[in-house]
């Protein structure tokens, strides 16, 4: 039996409010593991493209996360092309969460996600566990900025065919740089590479490259919301503006 290689999502979303906000991001196969650590307040979605060994992907992705920022839930849905076999739909999701400040320029974030598809009678599943570090600076006071980050998971991958089960882990790390043209606007480039599964073995056989454009709406309702001050709540002079969203 030659398992389905299995990967992970990923879309690409940026948004921002004077500095790089978070990609959107779903746990699909197909496209490479791309975790920004940065939450974006409010709905973003996008589309994403995704290319790697005799694979590629085309797909769509929603996020949401509260005003506080505190989290950020991404699903998803995807074509999966393959060279050896027919055409099939892949979906997901994946949860992360901020372990630093909002307004810092730096961020910490773990995340899980868990994605999977029926590929020609073979059920794949894979479920990435990691953690993602990322820089974020503005680019002038009109809503651009650029975002770079990477991001080192273990990749469980479970497959199944003809009563067949096989499970195997890899570690593996991606790398990616979210650019927002606007408050609303972004594009996400990234690439995931690392330990590559053996012959018979499930899981990423090779790098997978991702690309993806996104769109946040009501962001600056979003941001104006996450910024409001709660009623009775006492001044604080020595309380900085927060630019991000």
């Amino acid at each position: 039996m030659t398992p389905l290689r299995s990967f992970s999502v990923f879309g690409a979303v940026v948004a921002l409010s004077l500095a790089a906000s978070p990609p959107l991001l779903a746990q699909m196969l197909g496209a490479p593991v791309l975790q920004n650590a940065f939450t974006n307040s409010g709905f973003t979605v996008g589309v994403d493209y995704g290319s790697g060994n005799r694979q590629q992907s085309y797909g769509g992705a929603v996020a949401w996360s509260p005003a506080t920022g505190i989290f950020q839930l991404d699903a998803g849905i995807a074509y999966l092309h393959s060279r050896n076999a027919s055409g099939t739909a892949t979906y997901g999701a994946r949860l992360m969460v901020p372990v630093l400040t909002r307004t810092s320029a730096f961020g910490v974030s773990p995340f899980v996600g868990m994605g999977g598809a029926n590929f020609s009678g073979i059920n794949d599943w894979q479920i990435p566990l990691g953690i993602a570090a990322g820089y974020r600076r503005a680019l002038g006071a009109n809503g651009r900025g650029i975002s770079a980050y990477v991001s080192p998971f273990y990749s469980w991958a479970r497959v199944r065919q003809d009563q067949q089960t096989l499970t195997h882990g890899l570690f593996r790390v991606s790398i990616g740089v979210d650019a927002a043209v606007s408050q609303s606007v972004g594009v996400t480039l990234g690439y995931e590479t690392g330990a590559k599964a053996g012959e018979g073995q499930p899981g990423a056989t090779g790098g997978i490259f991702g690309l993806g454009v996104s769109y946040a709406l009501n962001h600056g309702k979003q941001a104006e919301k996450a910024r409001a001050p709660r009623p009775n709540a006492r001044p604080d002079s020595t309380s900085k503006p927060d630019s991000t969203s």
